[in-house]
Order: C-alpha cells, then sequence, then structure tokens
C-alpha cells in the first residue's frame, strides 16, 4: 500500500491538482466518505464528546464546505447516542436545497489541511479570506474556538501528522 508520505516524496504538478482531486472525491461513494469520517470522528474526539465539550451541536448541524471539491460535510451530535453523525454530499444543488445547517465553514482543501495541521490559525485563514462562515455566526465561532483548541499531534497517528505536516511546509 502506498502511504501519503511516498505521495509527497513522488508528488509532480499535475498529480495533485484538485482535478485528481476532485476524481477520486466524486469516485468515492458518500456512504464509504460518511462510514469512515464517522468511525473516526467517534473514535478520535471520544473524551471530548464523553466531556461534553461538543453538547454546542446537539440538535445543530454544522456545514463543512471544500469548496475546490464540491463536497459538503454536515457534523451534529446525537443527543442519545452522543455520537457525532455526518452527512455527505457532493452537490451544491443538493447542499442549497435541500440540506438544513445552522452555519456553515468554507475553504479550500489546502486551508482546512492547513488548519488540521496546525500551520495557520482558523482566525487567519479567516482574516485571509481563505476560511468564511455563514449562518449562525455564533455555532460557527464555538465550533472553530473548539477547532483551535485540538492538538492534532496529539490526536492524530504519528506517521499521518509527519506526512501531513511534510505537505502543508510545501503549501504555499
Amino acid at each position: 500500500m502506498i502511504s501519503l508520505n511516498d505521495f509527497i516524496e513522488h508528488k509532480t504538478g499535475i498529480f495533485f491538482t484538485p482535478k485528481w482531486l476532485k476524481t477520486m472525491i466524486h469516485y468515492t461513494p458518500n456512504a464509504v466518505i460518511k462510514m469512515l469520517m464517522e468511525q473516526q470522528l467517534n473514535a478520535l474526539f471520544e473524551t471530548q464528546i464523553a466531556s461534553g465539550e461538543l453538547d454546542f451541536l446537539v440538535d445543530k448541524c454544522i456545514c463543512i464546505e471544500v469548496n475546490n471539491l464540491s463536497l459538503y460535510l454536515l457534523f451534529s451530535l446525537d443527543a442519545q447516542t452522543k455520537k457525532m453523525r455526518l452527512l455527505v454530499l457532493k452537490s451544491t444543488f443538493i447542499c442549497e436545497q435541500m440540506a438544513r445547517f445552522d452555519g456553515k465553514l468554507s475553504g479550500s482543501s489546502d486551508s482546512f489541511l492547513m488548519l488540521i495541521a496546525g500551520k495557520y490559525d482558523p482566525d487567519t485563514l479567516f482574516f485571509r479570506r481563505q476560511l468564511s462562515i455563514e449562518g449562525d455566526t455564533e455555532l460557527c465561532l464555538m465550533f472553530k474556538n473548539w477547532l483551535d483548541t485540538q492538538e492534532p499531534q496529539d490526536l492524530l497517528p504519528h506517521q499521518l501528522y509527519a506526512d501531513l505536516q511534510r505537505y502543508v511546509t510545501q503549501l504555499p
């Protein structure tokens, strides 16, 4: 199996274009993305969910729009099961016409990767207009501030975090 590190070391200008990413997202079924991400989110944030840090998401829905991939991830917290729930959409029309969300954070895939890797904080990306907020501003700010308190080096597997760091250092 090829690791992220292998991709980074052998990267070419064409290989990491948004077209390549769009193709990968396009061909991966929504149900697969949903299943994998829900499992990982609930495992990664088990302690935070149990301690009530994410209770502000109960009966609320945050949309993460990865605008260069036309990917919409709608997050909420189920009050009864105390589990993160995710809806994956790949169509702007469906998201705007049929999905209900309270707040939305929008940015490119690279902006979110820089945020996850800790290269930039959410405020920096917001003021550079690489991250935008719509809808319930208070909810979005609570979510953004909560994200800012997370330590990715403690949450992600060591090799994945190292590969992510290597990738974001090559971004402008």
